[in-house]
């Protein structure tokens, strides 16, 4: 196998770049298996979607005193809840079929799936220990939805550090088969470069939000300007674009976080001249 990996000088706008060339390619296996990793997510999402839109016309109402898409707080942190496992779930699958993509394999979506389902208890470790904190803050704006954006501005700067110390504990664990020890070795690669990691973090973040408002609220836009109605069905209209936004946006920042852990051991471990070297003269004893 010749390995499709090659070192880039923009860390940062390289792996991102590498990510959408890899999901342009390989479309399917991609978004097949990562919706396989969403079906329960958009169960739940379509239901809330139901309750929200029996209370609500529009968007306008949905995030009023009365909480998250109209229903109880215990309810909406649960698909909060869910919905961060499910991109801790697609984070996984993306890492396995990015890396053996990457090194000149021809990965499968059963391979790729099969690895994430055996891994299954350790994700959800994994999860519970780079996600407590988040999990809190979470359930801290649903309790007080009166202060969530005041909360929300002043944990921004804390969020984006704590998320650049653990984005490669998944990688981690799905390439070099660890095990919780997946979570410190994530944080010392991103150590390694960490103004070029959280920089990734952060643009990747804003590359993620513009993409999913774009094709979340198209249907939105598309009354607004008379162009199409939906009528009474507006609020499932909306609700499957939502869907649709997640099943673009999510597998995409999954790819390119696992790019750039690639690219983080390429710049600061030389594993593409390590390879070079046994593909030349044979493994390493």
């Amino acid at each position: 196998m010749v390995p499709r990996l090659r070192r880039t000088d923009r860390l940062v706008v390289g792996s991102i770049d590498a990510a959408a060339h890899v999901l342009q390619r390989r479309a399917r296996d991609v978004l097949l298996g990562a919706g396989l990793f969403m079906l329960p997510m958009v169960a739940l999402n379509l239901v809330l979607s139901v309750l929200a839109f029996r209370h609500f016309d529009s968007f306008s109402g949905i995030f009023a005193e009365r909480g998250y898409v109209g229903v109880e707080t215990g309810a909406a942190f649960m698909a909060l809840v869910v919905q961060s496992f499910t991109a801790h779930l697609i984070g996984a699958y993306a890492a396995v079929y990015l890396v053996r993509y990457q090194l000149g394999g021809d990965p499968t979506i059963r391979q790729c799936a099969g690895v994430v389902v055996r891994r299954l208890p350790l994700l959800l470790v994994t999860w519970v220990l780079t996600h407590w904190w988040a999990m809190l803050v979470v359930l801290g704006a649903l309790s007080y939805p009166g202060v969530a954006a005041l909360m929300i501005m002043l944990l921004v700067p804390i969020v984006g550090l704590l998320d650049t110390l653990v984005v490669f504990a998944v990688p981690a664990m799905m390439t070099e088969r660890l095990g919780v020890a997946s979570v410190r070795r994530g944080y010392r690669l991103a150590r390694l470069r960490f103004g070029a990691v959280w920089g990734f973090v952060n643009l990747s973040s804003l590359i993620a939000t513009v993409l999913f408002l774009f094709i979340g609220f198209l249907p939105t836009l598309a009354q607004s300007t008379h162009l199409i109605t939906f009528g009474p069905y507006g609020w499932l209209v909306q609700g499957v674009a939502l869907e649709l936004a997640l099943l673009v946006v999510v597998p995409f920042s999954a790819l390119a976080t696992a790019e750039c852990y690639l690219q983080v051991r390429v710049h600061a471990e030389g594993i593409d001249i390590a390879m070079a070297a046994d593909r030349a003269f044979g493994p390493a004893a």
